[in-house]
């Protein structure tokens, strides 16, 4: 009996200090944690992760590492791994303000703004103080954005008709870059334009050197400048100018002006200026220009309204004009002999990729070409924008 007693005690005492070894040696999920964003800060986002999968995989509950595992997904812009993560925590935990406000984080990184809305929406309902930072987000997400942060190439084709006082079917070519540097964006581009009609089928090509020039946290300027290098008077301006200023203001608001320049035979300047607001997915846009021609001055104006979806990129446009002045891009010198003209276009973008872009638009206008003289004219765009890795 005294030795089955000795033998059970030292069975014991081995079983405890087996255990405590054991327990030792289990990683304290605090000081994991902290590894994980010491990892994550290094640069380290493989190690981090696996951490942060070790830590869930041990707790299901443990939501700082679930949140802090989502953002280290929103940093290498994989938002899909991303809101996986961060719906589990918000399917255990629908009360949890922290997983929206993540959330809301995630959709500004990745210019969502539809599920920013959405996780903006129940981060407010659970803390009202909030709001106001959400609404920064909103408008910071919807303000123009001139700088891309990776340089992009674009090309674009363009169509336009009418068939009377004589047949014109312009087509036109456009190739060229958005390219970032410190202070603003360079856009070179090269139109290259072909007249198909009953006159004489003429080509002609037009450089173009346009920038935008970041002045401030809340303005920004925009220049341009292009030539027909062919020396002739074609379709093409000879020389061509632009300059605008916009300045954002609060709630939303901005307002611009600027000066348009084109030169064929004789100077041809206009004035134009624009007011704007965002309202929530929504922009809109009045604009005119101001055309000085031999007998006076005469304008055109111009309402755009803009509906987003779920990012800057991806939008549908509605433009309504009435006027004499012709509107941008003024390209072909017979769009300056209009008398007048009531218009509409509609126009969309959509992100198809990570790396690519399309846009279309087409439009109609009832102009007036020659005194009580009308005729029907249309015109259309589609083009595509591809994002350069660096």
């Amino acid at each position: 009996m005294k030795r089955l007693f000795i033998i059970a005690t030292l069975t014991i005492c081995s079983l405890v200090q087996l255990y405590a070894q054991e327990t030792l040696q289990q990683p304290n999920p605090e000081q994991e944690f902290a590894r994980m964003r010491d990892l994550a800060a290094a640069g380290d986002y493989n190690g981090a992760k696996q951490i942060g999968y070790d830590l869930l995989e041990e707790n299901e509950e443990y939501y700082d590492a679930a949140l802090y595992l989502a953002r280290i997904h929103g940093w290498e812009s994989r938002f899909d791994s991303a809101y996986l993560v961060l719906d589990a925590v918000m399917a255990r935990d629908p009360e949890l303000y922290e997983a929206y406000e993540t959330c809301v984080d995630l959709a500004y990184w990745e210019n969502n703004m539809e599920k920013l809305e959405t996780c903006a929406g129940r981060a407010v309902e659970l803390e009202p103080d909030s709001a106001g930072r959400f609404e920064t987000y909103r408008l910071a997400l919807q303000q123009p954005r001139p700088q891309p942060k990776q340089p992009e190439i674009f090309a674009r084709y363009s169509y336009d008709h009418f068939s009377v006082p004589y047949v014109r079917n312009w087509h036109m070519l456009t190739a060229g870059g958005e390219l970032p540097f410190k202070h603003g964006t360079l856009i070179p581009s090269l139109n290259g334009g072909y007249f198909a009609g009953d006159l004489a089928q003429r080509t002609d090509l037009q450089i173009n050197l346009d920038g935008y020039m970041t002045l401030g946290k809340k303005s920004y300027a925009m220049l341009g400048y292009g030539f027909s290098p062919n020396g002739e008077i074609n379709f093409f301006p000879g020389h061509r100018g632009a300059a605008e200023l916009w300045q954002v203001l609060p709630k939303g608001f901005a307002l611009s002006a600027g000066l348009r320049y084109f030169y064929w035979d004789q100077h041809f300047p206009f004035l134009t200026f624009s007011a704007e607001k965002y309202a929530g997915n929504y922009w809109f846009s009045f604009r005119n220009y101001l055309f000085f021609k031999d007998y006076g001055v005469s304008g055109s104006y111009y309402l755009s309204a803009r509906r987003y979806f779920d990012s800057k990129f991806n939008h549908l446009t509605l433009i309504l004009g009435y006027g004499t002045a012709p509107d941008e891009p003024i390209l072909v010198v017979s769009d300056l002999d209009r008398l007048n003209a009531l218009s509409g276009r509609i126009a969309f973008s959509k992100k198809t990729s990570p790396v690519v872009r399309l846009n279309a638009m087409v439009g109609y206008a009832w102009e007036e070409y020659a005194d009580q003289d009308y005729r029907h004219r249309i015109d259309m765009r589609v083009g595509a924008y591809f994002l350069i890795k660096r």
